[in-house]
């Protein structure tokens, strides 16, 4: 699980993170924003120290803001 969990952080979190971010600015939504940030930056330091826990975390606090981004994208399309 924990390899998983690098993977993801490593490979699919900087440009999934960077367009959330982008999305809940772009929304001037700052608290979504901060959020954003900090689930990132705690997946990050998951990674770098090796606890896939904290890495898992980090992951989970981006949820809302990539589920939020989803929606906001699709409305747009409509």
């Amino acid at each position: 699980m924990s390899e998983l969990i690098a993977f993801v952080t490593m490979h699919l979190l900087p440009p999934t993170a960077a367009f959330a971010a982008w999305n809940e600015y772009r929304k001037r939504r700052p608290a979504m924003l901060a959020v954003t940030v900090a689930g990132s930056a705690i997946a990050g330091l998951g990674l770098l120290f090796g606890q896939p826990g904290l890495g898992l975390v980090g992951l989970l606090l981006l949820c809302p803001t990539v589920l939020a981004m989803r929606r906001d994208f699709r409305d747009e399309d409509r």
